[in-house]
């Protein structure tokens, strides 16, 4: 059984344990909880039963953007309870995603800056990878862009633990 322990830091509590990474060594995991001591223990414990069951390994050294994206759409955007129209517009934008660069760039090393410029690009226009001149898409686009690719960072931090933190946080 994993063992875990909850700390507070000024008027956050946080959980922590350690996982299991892809070298077999043991690696510590801290997560923020709530302002509440017994919530951030329900964190906890809910975070170690998923563990002991699913035994994620802390990976993503060869995990690109695209492939990310098909995890999260296959897992999670299918699976889930959104309408079929928004999940057809999510599946478009990942498609549109796939397409340009940054679905190439390994998930370790996507920074807030490339997420960042990309949606520019998108939002503002400019000239796309294929050399081509193209104006800015529409707002609710960009929303469907946007929203794709902040749920699906969130999902590589957890449950996935590919990732410590969301660069799409500060977009």
């Amino acid at each position: 059984m994993a063992k875990g322990s909850v700390r507070k830091k000024g008027k956050k509590w946080y959980y922590r344990f350690y996982v299991e990474d892809a070298s077999g060594k043991m690696v510590q995991k801290e997560y923020a909880g709530t302002e509440s001591k017994s919530e951030t223990e329900k964190l906890l414990r809910k975070a170690l039963e998923d563990y002991e069951n699913k035994k994620f390994v802390a990976k993503a050294d060869s995990l690109t953007v695209g492939e990310l994206l098909d995890m999260w759409a296959e897992e999670e955007l299918k699976t889930g309870t959104l309408s079929n129209g928004t999940v057809e517009n999510y599946l478009g934008a990942i498609r549109c995603i796939k397409k340009h660069p940054i679905a190439d760039r390994k998930l370790k090393t996507v920074t807030a800056e490339h997420l960042q410029a990309f949606l520019d690009l998108l939002t503002f226009g400019g000239e796309f990878p294929d050399g081509k001149v193209r104006k800015g898409y529409s707002k609710d686009y960009i929303h469907s862009f946007s929203a794709v690719l902040q749920q699906s960072f969130r999902f590589a931090v957890f449950p996935k633990q590919l990732i410590s933190f969301n660069p799409m946080q500060y977009i």
